[in-house]
């Protein structure tokens, strides 16, 4: 529905080209409603974050590589929670009839049952592991992106039906904050755990945590209102839905280009860069801790930073931000890895930047996601947008595992290849930052959209 939001446009027009700096000078004051009776969302993104740090972040990657995993297994458990999206285009057709907080309540839960595969193995402790174990943690994981999919049906269609128009990206980016002040607070505990304790002790805590994170949760979700009964989605017509809404020109496939340039490289920054650091340089899982806590903490900036103007302002001022510092960090780590540059701290600052950079895109995706499509179609389209640069976010892990994999006894990392991987990431962030001045911004509540960014791709 078309906001009728009184607007108040500064002096001065502003192009398809217009400086970051510029955006924010147009930018307008929206209508001032509470988000009070949604703060158990907040809560929820919290302790959903504990549980998916320790299930699909470092700590699985740690626990992989004690258990003899390679690279490629590395690379397939950090694709499941992409490559399973598109299980979520099947799963909208149980939304009529759950419901979207039922629907996403029971996803959760099972989930937190595969947690139990990893805690297991932390309890046998393996001095020599067997082969077998690194393929059950794979296994787990994949059961838990599946139920994790099932139920992330429901989880934007439901918040974006319930949520105030105009106050939709205070909370996407609040809620960010609060995710990763839950995850630094737990990284640093997970830090000071494995500094202290046996390495398998230390797994047994955190995924204990993980455990207990998985529960609150479900919790949290039971106290978010229900929203409305969403409408039918058929099974039979969701293949030609699909194809549609990716080929007919429009947002939604102006959209998914962005996103699919990004997946490429981006999304797989956090584990291989630790995988490097433990294989290759042999830093203590501690400090390759810290790191991640280092992320967490960027994104708690980043997220901060714009929650009061998210809502005000184009949105492509923030992902051009955001694109910005991801080519600094990948040219970054092309120096660390062609042997120019190393130094924990400046390794740290890394980590940090690329936090603020993924807080920043982070909120402003969630934000704008929900205008890719009409409401009542909105739970199909945005199901199809997850499987499509699901599957590339999901493939692109595997293939550069396979690339980077030194085909030894021993894990390691082809650093031929990971120079590859670094170029590349900066150079596809650049050509997002050459093409975000034609993304248009829909939203009624923002600055006024100028003529040249109505056309779509």
């Amino acid at each position: 529905m078309p906001s009728t939001l009184p607007r108040q446009i500064l002096p001065g027009s502003y192009g398809p080209g217009t400086s970051a700096s510029a955006c924010y000078a147009t930018a307008v004051k929206p209508q001032i409603q509470s988000l009070r009776p949604f703060r158990a969302g907040y809560w929820f993104g919290g302790f959903n974050g504990l549980t998916w740090m320790m299930s699909l972040g470092t700590p699985m990657v740690l626990l992989l590589e004690q258990l003899g995993g390679s690279s490629f297994q590395v690379g397939l458990a950090s694709s499941f929670v992409y490559l399973l999206y598109p299980i979520q285009v099947l799963a909208t057709a149980m939304l009529e009839r759950l419901g979207f907080r039922h629907q996403m309540v029971l996803g959760w839960g099972a989930r937190a049952f595969f947690l139990l595969v990893p805690l297991g193995l932390a309890w046998l402790a393996p001095g020599a592991p067997d082969r077998w174990m690194a393929n059950a943690l794979v296994l787990s994981v994949f059961l838990f992106c599946v139920c994790r999919a099932f139920g992330g049906a429901a989880h934007i269609p439901w918040l974006a039906a319930i949520l105030p128009e105009p106050l939709r990206g205070r909370f996407f980016a609040t809620e960010g904050a609060i995710t990763s002040a839950v995850g630094v607070l737990a990284l640093l505990t997970c830090t000071g755990l494995f500094a202290a304790l046996p390495t398998y002790v230390a797994f047994r805590w955190v995924y204990g945590i993980a455990i207990f994170g998985s529960a609150a949760a479900v919790l949290c979700l039971l106290r978010l209102p229900a929203g409305p009964r969403p409408a039918p989605s058929p099974i039979r017509h969701m293949m030609a839905e699909a194809v549609g809404l990716s080929l007919r020109p429009g947002l939604f496939r102006h959209y998914l280009m962005f996103e699919l340039l990004s997946s490429v490289a981006i999304f797989s920054f956090g584990a291989f860069t630790s995988y490097y650091l433990k294989a290759e340089v042999g830093l203590a899982s501690s400090a390759i801790m810290s790191f991640t806590a280092a992320t967490f903490a960027g994104r708690i900036l980043g997220s901060l930073a714009i929650r009061h103007w998210i809502d005000r302002v184009v949105i492509r001022c923030f992902f051009q931000s955001a694109h910005l510092v991801f080519v600094g960090v990948f040219l970054f780590w092309l120096a660390v890895v062609r042997g120019e540059v190393f130094a924990l701290t400046t390794l740290g600052a890394s980590y940090f930047a690329f936090g603020v950079a993924a807080g920043v895109g982070q909120a402003a995706h969630m934000t704008f996601l929900p205008e890719i499509s009409p409401m009542e179609k909105r739970p199909v389209a945005l199901a199809v947008f997850g499987a499509v640069t699901g599957v590339v976010s999901g493939v692109a892990p595997m293939l550069w595992g396979l690339a980077l994999r030194t085909g030894g006894a021993q894990p390691g990392v082809d650093i031929g290849n990971f120079t590859i991987y670094f170029g590349l990431g900066a150079g596809l962030s650049t050509l997002v930052l050459v093409l975000l001045p034609g993304l248009p911004d829909p939203r009624g509540h923002t600055s006024r959209q100028p003529s040249g960014d109505r056309r779509y791709l």
